[in-house]
């Protein structure tokens, strides 16, 4: 679609949804075309004012290096004595996978990556949530007790927006296609679900309902993967707050209504996953900056900078017994 004008951008898009370009002029204010919620003022906070944004970790992932086959073997015994399990065998990544779940917290436990070569130490990996630390204390105690070298690899970093999707703009920098399955909409392939910057938005509320859990107000949450460069010890994870800005132009939509029609097609296309910034022109993808620009623009980097040590020091407290601020050497996170 490069090169077309906005206006056959803004029909394609209105045809597609079946309302015809006669619509165009009403497509911010007809009561049948509810795209864009009005947000409510008091919660529109001017630049550089802090939004009620609620940030936490949802998932955490970290590597022990140099787990001997005999401490490894021990703790199989073990497995399989507490919770009558064996292990799953796989041809790819890590050879031994166990599951320690019950139905109150998960822990996912990896050994041996079948790239290292044959010896009798190996990496080994464990993967949860960080609330359930503390129920696995004695099996990551005898872990930390074996082998200090803890090294963190990644987490999902969840922004939970008190706003319906619609009203949560979020378009790639980088070209990443936007897929939608089921209402969830996913910056990346499946296959690239543990990269850095993968990013999955969704409707918080609705799942929080579907478990029986009521909450006032909307909520809208945008889940990031964030993996250094490099493995950061995780007793300096706490240094390396993740930054996202470069990969994504995220603004919380108060109205469309003073801008063009086609110019709230093109975001409502966006959104949608109809279109994507790609095909537009350089000149359109700067339009669309500056449309979000007289939004409410968000600021990803600030927002994981001032939260990110209340979030990261208990786990890695619970992990490795301490937090370091002392600088780490060669090390940068993404």
């Amino acid at each position: 679609m490069q090169g077309y004008p906005d206006g056959y951008i803004a029909r394609r898009y209105l045809n597609i949804l079946g309302i015809g370009k006669v619509m165009c002029e009403r497509l911010a204010t007809d009561s049948h075309i509810t795209i864009i919620q009005a947000a409510n003022p008091s919660k529109i906070c001017r630049m550089g004012e802090r939004m009620d944004i609620q940030l936490s970790v949802d998932k955490i992932a970290v590597e022990y290096q140099n787990v001997t086959l005999k401490f490894y073997n021990k703790l199989a015994v073990s497995f399989s004595d507490w919770y009558d399990i064996r292990p799953v065998i796989r041809h790819k990544g890590y050879v031994y996978h166990w599951n320690l779940g019950s139905e109150s917290a998960y822990l996912h436990l990896c050994y041996q990556p079948w790239g290292q070569k044959k010896a009798r130490k190996y990496n080994l990996r464990i993967e949860t949530h960080p609330e359930y630390l503390d129920k696995y204390q004695s099996l990551l105690d005898a872990l930390h007790k074996h082998t200090k070298d803890v090294y963190f690899l990644r987490c999902e970093l969840a922004y939970d927006f008190p706003y319906p999707m619609n009203n949560v703009f979020v378009a790639s920098n980088t070209g990443r296609n936007l897929n939608i399955y089921e209402g969830t909409h996913y910056f990346g392939r499946k296959s690239q679900r543990r990269e850095h910057a993968y990013c999955r938005i969704y409707d918080k509320k609705a799942e929080l309902n579907r478990q029986g859990i009521e909450i006032d107000g909307e909520r809208t949450r945008v889940e990031l993967v964030y993996r250094p460069d490099e493995r950061i010890p995780m007793e300096n994870i706490v240094q390396y707050p993740p930054k996202f800005n470069k990969y994504y132009t995220v603004s919380v939509i108060d109205s469309l209504e003073s801008i063009k029609p086609e110019k709230r097609a093109i975001v409502l296309a966006l959104q949608h996953g109809l279109m994507t910034p790609s095909e537009f022109t350089k000149h359109h993808r700067a339009a669309i900056k500056d449309m979000m620009s007289l939004q409410q623009p968000i600021d990803f980097d600030l927002l994981a900078a001032q939260h990110w040590s209340e979030l990261i020091t208990v786990p890695c407290a619970i992990i490795c017994g301490k937090v370091s601020h002392l600088p780490v050497r060669g090390v940068h996170a993404s």
